[in-house]
This record gives structure tokens, C-alpha cells and sequence, in this order.
């Protein structure tokens, strides 16, 4: 074979890789914008967008350099992530300033009850954080009751638990007005609610913690059995969290008064679920939030599934993701002007 003809091929070879990649990139915008139950087992495709944005953009940078209109293919795709308006990189200006009601959302892993970190004063790490921090409300997934004494500082709680001391829970010094609960069908999960007056205004706060996908992606075997597990898990997963979403988004539009929502949605802002909630509400990271906005300790690459959103008439101030290594989330809080 030629050297003329061997570059033939190698091109071809390329390019049949970046349609592949394209492919990819497309339908992880046709899954997050739709709910296809056909398709839901390919959701987890979506985890990997920024990676297969990532290709898109080596793609088109050899493609320049060869001088080559295969070039269209790739940046027909930038063009069309940003018409969906899909960001990896925050660039926004945050706004620094720290008045207004203070809303912070941890997600604790049960106060690192089961020694996942390995440090004994972890509990007492994350009580000295929330009070050097003193938010307004905290939001707390993941909660466990035997921790309850960390909190004594605020006056008023509302804590909903799921399974043996072990749920949801929301602290304040605000006064309440009321307080419930949004319960999944058949979940575990659930989100619950609280009313409370803020210099004379109600407004309601939601802390909700979504379906997770219990995969272990360290411990992933290349068996049959393996896949077969995952695809069951990821449609399984994506559907319980799509009901939940749907019940959750109802009940907070039903709302008399304006709504902020702290959530561990357990899946990232390229999904279907987050579009949902982004398509009623204000995301706070993306009005008042820069760079990757990691808040999950995912080895491979940046993840955000942490999320505070809020009623669009809310302004939103000082977003900030705290880098303390004390669960396996960070931290998020926001300032809001009511």
C-alpha cells in the first residue's frame, strides 16, 4: 500500500471516529431534553458529555490543521451544544455580596457515620464548618439522627426520616409557619418542605434527595452479568428519578409562596432530570456560580449533582462550592435577596 494511500485510510478512520463521537454528543442532547424510555438505559451516556466534548474539540482542531472541510462536522456540533445552551464551564461574575437570606445544602453522608473517611472527628468537622459558616437554613441530605446534638444552635428543625435514623432534615432560626412532606411512591426518597418568614415575606423551602444509582464504578467487572446489572439499575434508576422530578416540580408550582430548592438530584445538570427543574426554576450555580462546579467526589472527572434552585423572582447572590473534604459532597451555599 502507498504512503498516499495509508493516509487515506487513517483520515477515514478519523473521521469515522468523530461521527461516532457525534452520534454520541446527539443523542445525549436528544436524552436530556426527552425522556425516551426506549433509550433510558443509554442515559448514562450523559454523565460523559464533557468528555465526548472534549474529542469533539481534538477533532476539530486536526481536522483546521489538515485544512480539511471535515471541520464542519465537529463544529456543527459546538454550534449545536450551544444552541441547547449546554455549559461546562461557568464563566460567570459572582456577585460577592453576603446579605440577604443565607441558604447552605450538604449533603453529610450520615455524618461519616460508617468510617468512610477515615477520621474520627468528622461530626465535629462538619459542626464547626456549619457554624463558622452560620447559614440561615440549612438543608441536610443524607441526615442522621444520632448527629442531631451538632445542630443545637438553631431553634427550629424539620427532619423526616426514611429508614432507621437515617433521612432528611432542615434547621433554622427563621420562624416557621408550616412544614411537610413530599413522598415518592415506592422510594425510599423523598423531599420535604418548610414555610418560614423572612423580614416579614413567607417563602418555602424544599430539600429533596433523588434516586441514586447505587453502581460502583470502581468495582465494575467486563462480564455479562455486570452489564446486564447496570442496564437494569440506569433504567430503573432514570425512571424513579423522571416520577420524581415530575411529583416534586407539581408540588413546588403549587406553591403560594416563592420556593428555593436544595437538592442532591444524583445526576448532572446534561440530564433530563436537571432540565426539568431548570426549565421552572433559577439554577443558582449557573446565574451566580464559575468554573466546573464539582460538588462530588468523582475521581474521573469534575460532577455537579448538588443543586440549589429558586424561584426566578429571587435574586441570587455569592454562590459558593466549599472544597472541606467532609463527606464525599461538597457543601453549596447562596445568598438570596427576597
Amino acid at each position: 500500500m502507498s504512503l498516499s494511500a495509508k493516509k487515506s485510510v487513517f483520515i477515514s478512520f478519523v473521521f469515522f471516529l468523530n461521527t461516532i463521537n457525534s452520534i454520541l454528543i446527539i443523542l445525549c442532547l436528544l436524552l436530556s431534553n426527552y425522556y425516551l424510555p426506549n433509550f433510558s438505559t443509554l442515559s448514562f451516556l450523559t454523565f460523559f458529555l464533557p468528555i465526548f466534548f472534549i474529542f469533539n474539540l481534538v477533532f476539530l482542531i486536526y481536522w483546521i490543521l489538515k485544512f480539511n472541510l471535515k471541520l464542519i462536522l465537529p463544529l456543527t456540533i459546538i454550534l449545536l451544544l450551544g444552541y441547547n445552551s449546554v455549559s461546562f464551564y461557568n464563566l460567570g461574575n459572582i456577585k460577592n455580596n453576603s446579605d440577604g437570606l443565607h441558604v447552605m445544602s450538604f449533603n453529610v453522608r450520615l455524618f461519616n457515620h460508617y468510617k468512610w473517611i477515615n477520621n474520627d472527628y468528622i461530626p465535629q468537622e462538619i459542626q464547626n464548618f456549619i457554624y463558622k459558616q452560620d447559614p440561615n437554613i440549612l438543608a441536610i441530605q443524607e441526615y442522621h439522627y444520632d448527629y442531631e446534638y451538632i445542630l443545637k444552635k438553631y431553634k427550629n428543625k424539620h427532619v423526616f426520616l426514611t429508614g432507621k435514623n437515617v433521612g432528611l432534615a432542615i434547621y433554622t432560626n427563621n420562624k416557621l409557619i408550616n412544614k411537610g412532606s413530599v413522598e415518592f411512591k415506592d422510594s425510599g426518597n423523598v423531599a420535604i418542605f418548610i414555610d418560614f418568614l423572612q423580614n416579614g415575606d413567607t417563602l418555602r423551602l424544599y430539600n429533596a434527595h433523588f434516586e441514586s444509582f447505587k453502581v460502583d464504578v470502581i468495582g465494575l467487572k467486563a462480564d455479562v452479568k455486570s452489564i446486564k446489572e447496570i442496564v437494569f439499575k440506569t433504567k430503573n434508576t432514570f425512571l424513579a428519578q423522571k416520577i420524581q422530578s415530575s411529583v416534586l416540580i407539581k408540588h413546588m408550582d403549587e406553591s403560594p409562596y416563592p420556593v428555593v430548592l436544595a437538592a442532591d438530584l444524583n445526576n448532572t445538570q446534561y440530564s433530563f432530570i436537571y432540565k426539568q427543574f431548570q426549565n421552572n426554576f433559577n439554577d443558582s450555580f449557573q446565574s451566580n456560580g464559575n468554573g466546573f462546579g464539582s460538588t462530588y467526589d468523582f475521581k474521573f472527572m469534575p460532577i455537579r449533582i448538588d443543586y440549589l434552585f429558586n424561584s426566578r423572582i429571587i435574586n441570587v447572590n455569592n454562590f459558593k462550592i466549599y472544597s472541606e473534604i467532609l463527606s464525599d459532597h461538597r457543601p453549596i451555599s447562596v445568598f438570596l435577596d427576597i
